[in-house]
């Protein structure tokens, strides 16, 4: 059904296609609403180089040249996104290969997706039509992508605004409906670099994306979301260079029931594949594989900030001793230990700063005293970033309000110092409330939504790097 090719596409071979400096949109059209007139109104509010406009039914659209076809153009766009019914894309892919277009991008559905055989000819032909040649096509049945790194966005759909910051994510998505679904992060603070989405794969697979991910330099953690592959070797090839670039490949595989691989096929005519077989690929890759759809962003977000864990436990440092008993009962089930401080001098500061009433011992109750003597919450905080018994300080946040956020600021500035990350758990039903945004915008802090995806988290993050270290170590002995 898709590209049976050995190996994955290059960052090179696909940077024209996915970082266009030049742009032509093909069915364009100023009627409201058409894809054509909406996705020339995403791109322009953007994308600042040269955009052409191809319809035959006009010679301008407003103030801007309208030409006939691709070989009109002044120049050979590096993209060309086909923006037509599917009965006539057919034709103009053979344009653009003909005038040796980069790249191209079809949003047009009803191809294999259907179950109808003379469909998915229809698909076999597109693929047919750029093999062997220099055009990259992604779709069909695609919602498109957005390359905020380059101020790119080619979809008839809104994609979020986002200005790529430290620790941002790359998205390599089948389904563009979920690659929008986690880049919305963006909204709340989370910053993303690429939102891409791939549909029905003839040509660029999600496999090629996770690849072209792992050369961009503004993405540091990349999360690829799986419905299914015909060549796993191909996922295992993109998982590799992510490796091999030292950013974190987070998982979230769709279709891991029998009914899940009938909606994967109607969905983007993806062959789902035994779940327990991508497991495998995917623990032998090094990935992480989330579960929980919900969970995919938290946990990319993290390890998009986080520094090479030492091995070494958390410490929990709360305003609350229930949210403390909360911490130390979740820590348990995925092994993250929660040991006590081992520098004297560090012990002391806690057992000052923290009055009779608290429990200067790990999980920190601080209480709510911070809020009259915020100078003592700055004082645990300091000592236990400095402690080597911790590679972690967990901050549980009770309630959203704003003089908590400034303690968002003070863990950012001592993780940064120190060179650790810290963790701010939204107990608060306050989705969004103050101090959310600046939780997740910081580069040295992660933002959870629950204890459990919490520890969950710091849990893999200590055994990727377990496994990454036993595997130099047997490099090294072997050199």
């Amino acid at each position: 059904m898709h590209s049976t090719r050995e190996t994955v596409y290059t960052h090179d071979e696909l940077d024209a296609l996915l970082a266009p400096r030049s742009i032509a949109i093909l069915g364009a059209s100023n009627r409201a609403g058409s894809f054509g007139e909406r996705t020339l109104r995403n791109l322009r509010a953007r994308f600042d180089g040269p955009c052409y406009l191809i319809n035959p039914q006009y010679t301008a659209l407003g103030e801007d040249k309208c030409y006939p076809d691709v070989s009109a153009l002044p120049e050979v766009p590096d993209c060309v996104v086909i923006a037509v019914p599917r009965e006539k894309v057919r034709d103009l892919v053979a344009q653009c290969v003909a005038a040796k277009v980069p790249g191209v991008l079809i949003f047009a559905s009803g191809y294999a997706e259907t179950d109808l055989p003379e469909r998915l000819e229809d698909q076999h032909a597109l693929a047919a039509l750029v093999g062997g040649t220099r055009t990259r096509l992604v779709g069909p049945n695609c919602i498109g992508f957005a390359n905020y790194a380059k101020n790119v966005c080619l979809s008839f759909s809104e994609f979020p605004a986002c200005t790529p910051g430290p620790g941002a994510i790359g998205i390599a998505s089948q389904s563009g409906a979920l690659a929008m679904a986690i880049a919305q992060g963006a909204c709340a603070g989370t910053p993303v670099s690429h939102a891409l989405a791939c549909g029905n794969m003839v040509d660029v697979d999600v496999a090629d994306y996770v690849t072209y991910l792992a050369g961009e330099p503004e993405c540091k953690a990349i999360v690829c979301i799986l419905e299914g592959h015909e060549r796993p070797d191909r996922m295992a090839q993109a998982a590799g260079a992510a490796r091999a670039a030292g950013k974190p490949l987070i998982v979230h595989k769709l279709g891991r029931t029998a009914k899940g691989h009938h909606a994967a096929w109607r969905h983007t005519a993806s062959e789902a594949g035994s779940y327990e077989d991508w497991q495998a690929l995917f623990e032998r890759s090094g990935a992480i594989l989330v579960e929980q759809f919900d969970r995919v962003m938290e946990v990319a977000s993290f390890f998009a900030k986080a520094p090479t864990a030492k091995g070494r436990g958390a410490a929990i440092l709360s305003t609350s001793g229930g949210a403390c008993l909360i911490a130390a009962e979740t820590a348990g089930a995925p092994g993250v230990d929660l040991p006590q401080a081992v520098d004297p001098a560090h012990a002391r500061v806690l057992a000052e700063a923290i009055p009779a009433f608290g429990y200067p011992l790990n999980p920190y109750d601080t209480t709510a005293q911070v809020i009259s003597d915020p100078g003592s919450f700055a004082a645990c905080a300091g000592a236990l970033m400095a402690d080597d018994a911790y590679d972690t300080v967990v901050m549980p946040q009770i309630q959203a309000y704003d003089a908590a956020t400034p303690r968002t600021a003070t863990l950012d500035a001592l993780a940064g110092r120190f060179g650790k990350i810290a963790c701010n758990v939204w107990l608060t039903q306050w989705m969004g409330g103050p101090g959310y945004a600046e939780a997740a915008a910081s580069p040295h802090v992660a933002l959870f939504r629950s204890m459990d995806a919490c520890f969950w988290t710091l849990a893999r993050w200590q055994e990727r790097q377990r496994r990454l270290d036993s595997e130099a170590e047997l490099k090294n002995a072997g050199d």
